[in-house]
């Protein structure tokens, strides 16, 4: 028996960004009263019918939403995945990699929880002036001080991300190891703010602490992802003691007390590096050995 075959529907539904295709079905369902459990069912008998897992892209395409492609293209913005992964990826996105805890700003959803791929390019809504709440649910999302600085903290913060030198491990390091140094040595700057979080009512920790020193955390996140940073860190890698004093001058800006933050730092930006490197050796490992290959093959000529 051929399962059910889909039709374009009259409403379309704009998807948000980033926003994960099980998410997008279910508001496409909802405003065309669609039953989803009969969607569901026949996404079900397709893949059990071919062996392929992609049919829930294809069911929205069939259903009048984006091309099957949309939501693979988007998660590979999403994660900085390289685009020849596509392929691939189209098979496994939907199932194993939509499950991110991430939330799109509640206002440019009409107050609507819209889970979105698990991502580091964005921390506030430029729009709205929202804090998305990095790793909680949408009921954390809030308002950021409207000074400006925020705004150009997070403009920085994208910069940084945007280079390519910044792992998702560092990036979740520096928040904590700012959070250390404002609460064992922070200037008045940093714990003014980390205080003033903390005195208000409903104070989360993991959501008002780090909104209040994103701008703290966004300076030090930019010195790490200048390619001059990186270029003293590949020449000082074997001399910990050198990359510390390369950071001390780089980081005058923290008055008082340094020692958390450059310690901290030191230890993982060398673990970042340490891993960068093994993961370009896994992608040279092929071709390395595909080359030994041929010289052991003309040795024996």
């Amino acid at each position: 028996m051929t399962p059910l075959a889909f039709k374009p529907q009259l409403v379309y539904v704009r998807p948000h960004h980033f926003e994960t295709p099980h998410s997008y079905l279910d508001r496409l369902c909802a405003v065309n009263m669609i039953d989803r459990p009969l969607v569901n069912s026949v996404i079900r008998k397709r893949r059990n019918k071919t062996g392929r897992k992609h049919h829930l892209a294809r069911a929205i395409d069939e259903l009048g939403g984006p091309h099957a492609t949309h939501f693979v293209r988007s998660y590979l913005r999403a994660t900085r995945t390289p685009q020849g992964a596509a392929d691939t990826l189209l098979t496994e996105t939907y199932r194993k990699r939509s499950t991110g805890i991430r939330y799109a700003c509640t206002y440019c959803t009409a107050g609507h929880s819209v889970p979105t791929f698990d991502h580091h390019q964005f921390s506030i809504c430029l729009k709205h002036g929202r804090w998305l709440a990095p790793d909680h649910g949408h009921e954390f999302q809030r308002q950021v001080p409207g000074d400006g600085e925020w705004v150009r903290a997070e403009r920085r913060y994208r910069r940084a991300i945007s280079t390519g030198l910044l792992t998702r491990h560092l990036v979740d390091a520096t928040w904590r190891i700012v959070r250390d140094q404002a609460t064992v040595l922070g200037p008045p700057s940093w714990t003014g703010h980390l205080s003033a979080a903390e005195a208000r009512p409903g104070f989360v920790d993991g959501v008002d602490d780090r909104l209040a020193l994103y701008p703290q955390t966004t300076r030090v996140l930019h010195l790490l992802s200048r390619p001059r940073t990186w270029e003293a860190i590949d020449a000082l890698f074997r001399s910990p003691e050198h990359l510390r004093a390369y950071l001390r001058r780089e980081l005058v800006w923290v008055t008082g007390a340094q020692w958390v933050l450059i310690e901290a730092l030191t230890e993982e930006v060398i673990r970042s590096r340490s891993a960068r490197l093994q993961q370009l050796g896994m992608l040279l490992r092929p071709h390395l050995e595909d080359n030994l290959r041929r010289h052991s093959s003309f040795a024996t000529i």
